[in-house]
């Protein structure tokens, strides 16, 4: 009772719950071995920009201005723009991966887009933090004290996003600026290829998603719009990685299909969703996707000294 699953038919709207999240392991299963790759070169970092809170009317010119600006503030760092007095360099920028994601409040119902990135930085920054702004507390207590990257982020992409030219001046004046956090990702790369609306079919966050009005917003928002997009190092890269462990699981499947094939040949057939779901518990499903997934953490593992379980 095992089935090779050939082809899954995708509509790939960007409101399809089960293609949405299909898409978003497959970007993960994408970007991952190259994110592995170059951890040994940098510090592979979670950073997440905001803005604040818009209305439904406001959400696309927000976006607009949001995808305009964040190439804008990879340059800086890159060394392509230049800010007299600031070392952008000291961090040692290679490159990004941007990701969109936009919630939405359950009490007034305005909208929270953001950016979740994976950004390379040199591999010994240092990130404890030092310093205290209002983004640091949550319900009137102290979580988090942010390090001197993250408070130039804060202020640079404020600047930025309100058209003010980014000076030293400029950003030594500025009392704060939007808020923006820099995590070590850990290997942890999920968050940058989730799909823009993750919650949005969630009930214990509002279930947004079956608003009329909240919908037609986000629907005009989102439409055309790329939700991944790569910079430096991660712009066009060669998978290198990848390419091996695409090698290892074209040889490992033909291995278990050969296996297989010396039991019984196979029959084709489609299948409804509802039939896979019902089936789920008397058969078992293999894929190309899920044996890559599983190689790719058993790499991890081998690369962090453990064994664990296939």
């Amino acid at each position: 009772d095992v089935k090779d699953i050939k082809r899954v038919n995708l509509c790939r709207d960007k409101f399809c719950f089960n293609c949405q999240s299909m898409l978003a392991i497959k970007r993960h299963g994408k970007f991952s071995p190259v994110l592995d790759g170059l951890r040994k070169l940098y510090k592979v970092c979670h950073v997440v920009i905001t803005v604040p809170n818009c209305e439904a009317e406001e959400l696309l010119p927000l976006l607009d201005r949001m995808y305009k600006k964040f190439p804008l503030l990879m340059r800086y760092f890159k060394g392509a723009a230049k800010v007299r007095g600031v070392d952008f360099g000291q961090y040692g920028y290679g490159g990004a991966v941007r990701g969109l994601e936009v919630t939405q409040n359950k009490e007034d119902k305005t909208f929270h887009p953001h950016f979740h990135c994976m950004v390379l930085f040199r591999k010994d920054l240092d990130l404890s933090g030092k310093l205290i702004n209002s983004y640091s507390y949550d319900e009137g207590r102290l979580v988090r004290q942010f390090c001197e990257l993250e408070v130039l982020l804060q202020k640079v992409w404020y600047l930025l996003m309100n058209d003010i030219k980014v000076t030293e001046r400029a950003i030594d004046e500025l009392a704060e600026g939007y808020s923006v956090i820099v995590d070590d990702s850990g290997g942890n790369y999920h968050e940058a290829f989730k799909y823009a609306c993750k919650g949005a079919f969630d009930e214990k966050k509002g279930a947004f998603i079956y608003n009329e009005l909240t919908f037609r917003a986000l629907q005009q928002a989102l439409n055309s719009r790329r939700m991944i997009q790569g910079y430096g190092e991660l712009y066009g890269f060669k998978d290198l990685d990848g390419e091996l462990i695409e090698a290892e699981v074209i040889d490992e499947y033909a291995r278990q299909i050969a296996e297989l094939q010396s039991i019984e040949n196979p029959d084709f057939c489609a299948e409804p969703l509802e039939k896979v779901i019902e089936e789920a518990g008397r058969c078992r499903y293999i894929s190309k996707s899920n044996l890559k997934r599983l190689i790719i953490e058993r790499k991890r593992q081998e690369q962090n000294g453990g064994g664990g379980e296939e």
